[in-house]
């Protein structure tokens, strides 16, 4: 079950041409086709409640496209303006300290995962997780990769219906979220 928060962050009308704009560029430089972009950014907008249009102005802000649905997490989570993550994220900072920035620790990122499954990728973070008691997973350190790899999951494991073990191995199989996207919807 999915947790549904309203969004609280305003609307970026007057960066829709600018987030436009930008947008061309990154199809062509990542080598996807711009119906699996949309399709997968249209599965972001449908699971956090907002636009595509608004989807695709964040991605045109020096991310990549993987990284897209984190902002929109933190936002909801911290009740924030994505524009104001993505200012803390460009001065290089990185994702788990702009989610404690805004309140949010490894907690906010866990999902339940098999305990005996190979969790490649996340093999680490979820080592961390299960040294640990839940009341003491504030101490677990996750990478940006871990973030990215956990709100992915969670996104689109809601939105395919495939378990998110299941997305994760499609992931590491296809090099990206993006690019497993369509083996997802395929299923």
């Amino acid at each position: 079950m999915r947790l549904r928060i309203p969004s609280r962050y305003p609307r970026f009308s007057g960066l829709v041409i600018l987030g436009s704009a930008c947008l061309a560029p990154g199809v062509q430089a990542q080598g996807v086709q711009p119906a699996t972009r949309e399709a997968y950014f249209r599965a972001v907008g449908e699971y956090f409640e907002v636009p595509l249009q608004e989807v695709t102005i964040i991605s045109g802000w020096e991310l990549s496209p993987d990284e897209v649905p984190v902002v929109f997490f933190l936002a909801q989570r911290a009740g924030v303006s994505p524009d104001a993550l993505i200012g803390v994220r460009r001065g290089g900072r990185p994702w788990a300290e702009v989610a404690s920035r805004f309140g949010l620790g490894p907690r906010a990122f866990h999902i339940p995962l098999p305990d005996d499954a190979d969790l490649g990728s996340l093999s680490r973070a979820y080592g961390e997780f299960r040294r640990r008691s839940p009341g003491d997973w504030a101490q677990v350190r996750l990478e940006d990769m871990d973030i990215v790899a956990l709100v992915n999951l969670r996104v689109l494991a809601s939105q395919t219906g495939v378990a998110p073990l299941q997305v994760l191995r499609m992931r590491e199989q296809a090099g990206s979220f993006l690019s497993c996207y369509p083996l997802l919807i395929r299923r």
